[in-house]
């Protein structure tokens, strides 16, 4: 019995070690020297993630034009290669909202709602209307996603400290 234990542990053991061995690591400098131009998202030590364009980098720093919900700076903000922690590949998404998942949950919610009426009823004949609750879940969804936007989002990291 001790054996199969000890060979059970040994293989855990081993299968659990092996992705953290073959991972590629992430502490390449350059590969962030090679993304000028594009959209990145920067987590400095303190904790602070920004999300903009990055426009210059050299082994001493980056510098970044970054963004918020309604669009970029005017000006780029330096980082210091020592003060830097992550660095991702983004998406910035302004003006872009959630219209289309509101409907799609409001349909859900109005199909489940429609679902439970009809369990519900001691009827031989299905309530008129429950057809249309869906309907009407996804019309109230696509008017509360219209007013959420979509935030920045962060793609693959390329750089970690």
């Amino acid at each position: 019995m001790s054996k199969i234990v000890a060979t059970l542990l040994s293989v855990v053991l081993l299968t659990s070690a092996a992705p953290a061995a073959l991972a590629k690591p992430t502490g390449d400098w350059g590969a962030v020297k090679n993304l000028a131009g594009q959209e990145v998202a920067v987590k400095t030590k303190d904790g602070v993630t920004s999300f903009g364009i990055l426009r210059s980098a050299d082994d001493s720093g980056i510098s970044v034009l970054l963004a918020d919900k309604h669009g970029l700076a005017p000006q780029e903000t330096p980082f210091r290669r020592d003060e830097v922690e992550k660095v991702w590949r983004a998406r910035l998404r302004f003006g872009e909202r959630n219209t289309r998942k509101g409907a799609w949950i409001g349909a859900a919610a109005g199909l489940g709602a429609a679902f439970a009426v009809a369990s519900l009823g001691r009827h031989e004949d299905a309530p008129v209307g429950v057809g249309l609750f869906p309907v009407y879940g996804a019309g109230v969804g696509a008017f509360v996603g219209a007013f959420s936007k979509k935030g920045h989002k962060k793609g693959k990291l390329i750089y970690r400290l």
